[in-house]
């Protein structure tokens, strides 16, 4: 009996095995029909093969029977093959394989008639399934693809990216890289990336797709033109992001790809040819107007017209928004009358086929150019138009602009109390929309509106605010002045949301600025209190550009390579963070698995990084910078704003605001003053003088460091006089630099340790020379001399002539805790990473490869020219080799502000160091190397001789050995008090 039952077993599990081998076969061929479209064939198959799987054929029949004549079905046909898939218990990988092409076709069904929402929790419903992963690999990445893309239209972004990412690595897995899908999928991911405002990521996803389709398209036809549209959507990203040579390689890229394939007329009547062609005239219009080559652009907006079909309501649609971009150029560019001639011509279009979204922007451009002209009465007359096509009844940032554009028009009409009315209603209005709530003005709080984090929203509060500031000073009701302060701080914590910590852009920029001032303005307006002021330089600090000191901490702190990417995963999941804490209704599940991942991470860090959180630039508190302060030093850190200059003194416990001057005036002075200096101009003492009183209306302790912004970065501000004893500022305070407080406060907390190894380069040029300024690759006599009397004092390293090559520096960059750099530079303001450091046989160290590199030095000397000097980008300073520097992770540099004499150079140079084997600190050490020199050479006190060279970063002394008058006065107080104990025994 066993015998029969035991071959009955086999016989039974032998036949299984040959049914879902038939099955499998069947569901392949099932599959590929289906992707034909063969439903008929399909509907065949299953009825043939009936008796393998008799359920599952009958479902797949009537599931084909629906696409079969899907014109004449009832959507509730599939929805009944559902119902009986899900009263099935224990699904087969087949039963569940249809059930999950049933949930696609439902949720695909519920977003071409209901809303995305519905369709989302459908997918999500099938997603949960407990037989989801018994589906099929391609059938359950498409699924996820498609919830990436519902939340994409849902506007939860993150969630999208997480579901493309999910997706992407099933499709590589599947396909490989060079597979369209991937591409797709990257595509995808960088438009999401963009939406968060993380270009960066967003320009590496795009990338990647074009990398992809490059391939696959070197030797086949691309035939939906998909190349076309990423290197469009990278260009785009790119010119955002500010790179505009790489702008240039794209579109010439993509130039060659699109005539290559159009090249002859049989090409062109590709129903794809002239979307394609649009793309393209696109991205050269804006790369082109990007350089300012606006007659190209123009030129180029003017073929897509001569080709345009202007009955065509779509292509005169795309026509305009290049016309209306290259208006957008022109603006802001102050080319106001070509903006206005554009925007003239494009309405014409925009009116005869009755585009009103067009008309509304085109309109709105108008009236913003006519108050920049200061023509009110027009600028009010083109706002009311825009009014009129502004779309009330969706929440939208156009309609709300519009109104702050309309108010701007009535200041200037000396309309205050209308336009101040306009202002209340909009942001009245904003509130209500997001909360449906009636709020007064003077009550709104940053709560109501915090996920209105856009450049739109952000201008929309700092220009409302700047209207009640004008009221007030009108008026001088202290009710709109508190009011305006409230505004700039609903602004400044939309920006510290919007902006990600990346480097700023010109809107950024302006932005920053426009509320900085406003904040400023109302402190000085108001009688602040000491907390108040705290609060609001904060919030100004936090927003300012964080690029740098993240570039250093990295630097400082995380060495290792498997850290940094743990940093950068921490960041990402931080910004997820706080935008599902935001979310109406909370995701607790959500928000604690996010918790959960950044701890793990920190986690990880603090293996290895003890102090990782101790210093977070976002946690930024002005408090901690004021308590660091004794009582005889000071910081005064400089704003430049959109239209003046303040100054901020900190001393300790105290906080005093001014308001330097006007912004364009004091510039013409620095310019004038910069020119005296170089040209060794007899006038510059005096500029000196009317720019120490104009820059330092304060009283000053002994030291002083200086946290200079935009222009004042070129200003030697040691060189500046103080009229009242006629002395340089050098003579009596102790200069010196920094970028910023949280980088000041980095160094306060990363003070330099009392190493004295020391290294000097001193390469050897071919040409002898007669200049006295280092630079033309000519000998320098001086520098090999001051090189040999630095390494005597602190019997460090000699690296001269054929020794003093770029490789020795870089082999030996962590071998020494001071670099003295004796050598010649070049500097490229147009483009600073050419900028380089030129050592023994013409080898260069370009800006772009000290900014990569890891420097742990407490300190660097470039005693070269033009080493604290390059092109000045917004919101970061001078990108000069000494920045460059503080990138690598360097604590300290002396560098110069133009092309130093070389024996007075080395004259100073070597009295520093003279000071500093003495135990000074930096900034007294070079102080009085200067005053020395002025003391010395009376024939010579001129600036230019002695003021090229500045100290940036730590201050604190590189040599202890000073110490021994600490000690020896020690040791006499002891042996004092032994000999008087001694004498009370005797």
């Amino acid at each position: 009996m066993k015998k029969i039952l035991l071959f009955f077993l086999i016989l039974f599990h032998f036949s299984t095995i040959a049914q879902n081998l038939s099955l499998e076969k069947i569901s392949t061929q099932s599959d590929s029909l289906e992707s034909l479209e063969k439903y008929s064939e399909a509907i065949k198959l299953w009825n043939d093969n009936a008796r393998t799987s008799p359920l599952l054929a009958k479902l797949y029949k009537a599931y084909f029977q629906y696409w079969n004549d899907y014109e004449n079905q009832s959507f509730n046909k599939l929805i009944s093959i559902e119902n009986e898939l899900i009263k099935i218990q224990n699904r087969n990988s087949y039963q569940s394989e249809l059930l999950i092409k049933i949930y696609t076709q439902h949720y695909h069904h519920i977003a071409e008639n209901d809303t995305w929402v519905n369709a989302l929790n459908k997918a999500l419903e099938g997603y949960r399934l407990k037989d989801f992963n018994k589906g099929k690999s391609k059938t359950k990445t498409d699924y996820l693809y498609d919830l990436g893309y519902m939340y994409n239209q849902i506007g939860n972004y993150y969630e999208a990216i997480n579901y493309y990412t999910k997706s992407l690595d099933l499709y590589r897995q599947q396909n490989g890289e060079i597979d369209n899908e991937v591409a797709l999928n990257y595509n995808n991911l960088g438009f999401n990336y963009n939406l968060v405002y993380n270009k960066k990521q967003a320009i590496k996803c795009y990338e990647k797709a074009v990398s992809i389709w490059e391939k696959a398209y070197q030797n086949k036809a691309d035939k939906n033109d998909y190349l076309i549209s990423a290197y469009n959507n990278l260009n785009q990203q790119t010119i955002e992001y500010g790179d505009l040579n790489e702008s240039v390689k794209i579109v010439n890229k993509l130039n060659k790809h699109f005539y290559r394939k159009y090249k002859l007329k049989k090409d062109r009547v590709n129903p794809r040819y002239f979307e394609s062609r649009q793309l393209m005239i696109l991205s050269n219009v804006n790369t082109n107007a990007a350089l300012g080559k606006f007659d190209t652009a123009q030129k180029y907006c003017d073929s897509l017209k001569a080709e345009t079909n202007l009955t065509d309501k779509k292509q005169v649609n795309f026509l305009l928004s290049n016309y209306t971009s290259l208006a957008d150029y022109y603006y802001e560019n102050k080319l106001y009358d070509k903006t206005i001639a554009l925007c003239l011509m494009s309405n014409e279009l925009a009116e005869k086929h009755d585009l009103q979204f067009h008309k509304m922007i085109i309109n709105s451009k108008l009236g913003t150019t006519y108050e920049k002209l200061k023509n009110y009465k027009q600028g009010f007359y083109f706002v009311e138009k825009a009014v009129q096509f502004a779309d009330n009844k969706s929440f939208n940032s156009s309609k709300f602009s519009i109104q702050i554009i309309k108010a701007i028009n009535l200041e200037g009409l000396n309309e205050t109390d209308k336009a101040i009315a306009t202002v209340k209603n909009t942001i009245e209005q904003i509130v209500f929309e997001k909360t449906n709530k009636k709020v007064q003005i003077q009550s709104i709080k940053f709560e109501m509106i915090n996920d209105l984090a856009s450049e739109d929203f952000i201008n929309i509060f700092s220009s409302s605010a700047k209207s009640y500031l004008k009221a007030f000073q009108k008026t001088r009701n202290k009710a709109q002045l508190t009011i305006a302060q409230n505004l700039f701080t609903i602004a400044a914590k939309l920006f510290q949301e919007y902006y990600l910590k990346g480097e700023f852009n010109d809107s950024l920029s302006y932005f920053h600025h426009q509320i900085t001032e406003g904040l400023l303005e109302c402190l000085l307006l108001k009688t602040s209190k000491f907390e108040d002021k705290i609060a609001l330089l904060n919030l100004i600090e936090q927003n300012a550009s964080q690029h740098l000191i993240k570039e250093f901490d990295k630097k400082l702190k995380r060495n290792n390579a498997k850290n940094n990417i743990y940093s950068i995963e921490i960041n990402s999941l931080k910004n997820e963070l706080e935008y599902y804490k935001k979310q109406a209704i909370k995701n607790e599940n959500k928000i604690a698995e996010l918790q959960n991942e950044i701890e793990k991470r920190i986690r990880k860090i603090s293996e290895t990084e003890k102090n990782y959180e101790a210093f977070n630039s976002t946690q930024f508190n002005l408090k901690e910078v004021i308590s660091k302060l004794s009582n005889n030093k000071q910081i005064l850190k400089y704003f430049v704003c959109n239209t003046s200059v303040y100054g901020v003194l900190l001393s300790n416990n105290t906080i005093e605001i001014k308001k330097i001057g006007d912004k364009s005036n004091i510039e013409s002075l620095v310019n004038n003053y910069r020119k005296q200096i170089n040209n060794m101009d007899l006038n510059a003492k005096k500029t000196a003088g009317n720019l120490g009183t104009s820059l330092i209306p304060f009283s000053l302790q002994k030291s002083v460091t200086i946290i200079p912004d935009s222009f004042l970065n070129y200003l030697p501000f040691e060189t500046l006089m103080n009229t009242k004893n006629n002395q340089y500022i050098v003579e009596n305070h102790l200069i010196s630099y920094d970028y910023s407080l949280p980088m000041w406060l980095l160094h306060k907390n990363n003070k330099s340790t009392n190493h004295q190894k020391l290294a000097a380069f001193s390469p050897l040029y071919s040409t002898s020379s007669i200049n006295a300024k280092r630079s033309d690759f000519k000998e320098l006599k001086f520098a090999k001399i001051e090189s040999e009397n630095i390494v005597a004092l602190f019997n460090g390293t000699l690296f001269t002539n054929d020794q003093a090559k770029k490789e020795n520096f870089i082999k030996n960059k962590q071998n020494f805790d001071i670099f003295h750099l004796s050598m010649h530079s070049q500097l490229f303001e147009d483009d600073f990473n050419k900028s380089c450091l030129v050592f023994s046989n013409e080898e260069k160290l370009y800006f772009s490869e000290l900014y990569g590199m890891n420097i742990p030095a407490s300190m660097v000397v470039l005693s070269a020219c033009d080493t604290g000097n390059g092109a000045l980008k917004n919101g970061e300073g001078i990108m000069s080799m000494s920045r460059a520097l503080t990138y690598a992770g360097v604590k300290s540099a002396v560098v110069s502000l133009w092309q130093v004499p070389d024996k007075e150079t080395s004259e100073i140079m070597i009295s520093f160091y003279e000071n500093l084997k003495k135990g000074q600190s930096k900034d007294e050490a070079l102080a009085n190397a200067k005053t020395i020199f002025i003391k010395n050479n009376p024939m010579k006190n001129h600036p230019f001789y002695w003021a090229g060279f500045v100290l940036n970063g730590d201050v604190s002394p590189i040599n202890s050995n000073s110490n021994w008058m600490l000690y020896l006065g020690i040791g006499l107080a002891v042996l004092a008090l032994t000999f008087l104990f001694r004498k009370k025994l005797f």
